[in-house]
């Protein structure tokens, strides 16, 4: 057997990306709306050419049996993430790239495609979200060790069973929702929603969170980036400075707190949640943070289906927290629960780094072998399976 990035690790892998080329969605939308959907250009020249190199690099390595080799060798280096990364688009290559990882599975996101269907008009918007997810279906299709992910707005009832049936029919092995609602909007722990919660657990399928479905929401005020230092503040689906970063956690908290004491888990005990590229090291506090919330609060709110079944102990059984590579995952492991956590490597964003399973490892000094099996493989196949935790 060849060497593998895992080498000899099991490893799934709960976070990886497609870099869509221009067209992409395009392709599968219907005739009725393919000419209304706008460009995969946001008026930015510097991302033009960035999936203009994306498309020539592809093309290369077909021809120039050399590049290809290259690329193959420094696939996890990090000039070649991104934006032309090997197997960022073209199916065949993300095959190769499945073979050097050794992944036994990879679930896979949107990256350009999403803002681009958010852009698209507001009355042929959710048909380009599903185009998008047949896209993503249609990706994973390519090899089983691909999973995919489609988004389901929650705007109301009818909109989110519309699009999550038509998500099952395609193909999707899990679906993404907003952190924060569209203001206006009803939370999606209101019991108007039952039904969508009562179909998603009846197709025994997980629900993912992911930096970037917060409908711009910012925790961080614009009055505190005027601070006379004059530090750039890049936003874009995801905080580009250090304050902003402080709470990248902050949506999925806010979302997590409102199914947990509003009863959703309670009444859709089979539900399950998957956090992506929100961090991790926020976890242990907030589980003590729900517990310490529903004590201050049990007197004055009817928070009676808790009684049973504490907050943390919901959040145990039904979240599990992907964490950026460096973040000190050794350190959340004992500081909360084995079963929280899982592996995510990004690829090919350049936030996975280039190399997630030792900055990862290297933290882990004092965690025993069962809960790096967890975290690097059982608890994403547990949140796949809906197996309880145990």
């Amino acid at each position: 057997m060849e060497a593998t990035y895992a080498a000899g690790r099991r490893i799934l892998d709960c976070d990886a990306h497609i870099m869509e080329p221009p067209g992409w969605l395009e392709s599968y939308a219907s005739s009725r709306v393919r000419d209304q959907l706008p460009v995969m250009d946001f008026g930015d020249p510097a991302f033009v050419a960035k999936i203009e190199h994306s498309v020539a690099a592809v093309e290369r390595r077909r021809t120039d049996t050399a590049e290809l080799a290259t690329a193959t060798a420094e696939f996890m280096a990090m000039p070649r993430k991104g934006w032309g990364a090997l197997g960022d688009h073209d199916p065949d290559e993300r095959q190769v790239v499945l073979d050097l990882f050794g992944f036994e599975r990879q679930l896979i996101f949107p990256t350009g495609s999403f803002p681009q269907a958010m852009a698209a008009p507001a009355d042929i918007r959710i048909d380009a979200f599903e185009a998008m997810n047949r896209g993503l279906s249609a990706f994973a299709a390519i090899d089983e060790r691909l999973l995919s992910t489609a988004y389901v707005p929650m705007p109301d009832i009818e909109t989110a069973m519309r699009v999550f049936t038509q998500a099952v029919v395609d193909g999707a092995d899990t679906i993404m929702i907003d952190t924060i609602p569209v203001p206006g909007n009803r939370s999606p722990s209101h019991p108007d929603f039952d039904p969508f919660w009562d179909a998603v657990v009846g197709h025994n399928m997980p629900v993912m969170l992911h930096v970037g479905l917060d409908n711009g929401y910012r925790p961080v005020p614009p009055a505190m980036f005027d601070n006379g230092r004059g530090l750039p503040n890049f936003r874009s689906d995801a905080p580009g400075d250090a304050v902003s970063y402080m709470a990248i956690g902050m949506p999925a908290a806010i979302l997590l707190s409102s199914l947990i004491f509003d009863g959703v888990l309670t009444r859709h005990p089979g539900l399950r949640f998957g956090v992506t590229e929100l961090g991790a090291s926020w976890v242990p506090g907030f589980q003590h943070f729900l517990d310490s919330s529903w004590r201050s609060f049990r007197r004055m709110q009817d928070l009676r289906h808790l009684e049973e079944v504490p907050p943390s102990e919901l959040l145990r059984r039904h979240f599990c927290f992907a964490p950026f590579a460096g973040e000190n995952i050794g350190w959340a492991i004992m500081s909360s629960d084995p079963d929280l956590y899982m592996f995510a490597s990004d690829y090919p964003h350049h936030e996975g780094s280039d190399d997630p399973i030792g900055r990862f490892e290297r933290t882990m000094g004092d965690v025993d072998a069962d809960a790096r099996a967890r975290f690097f493989a059982g608890n994403f196949e547990r949140l796949l399976s809906g197996a309880p935790v145990s």
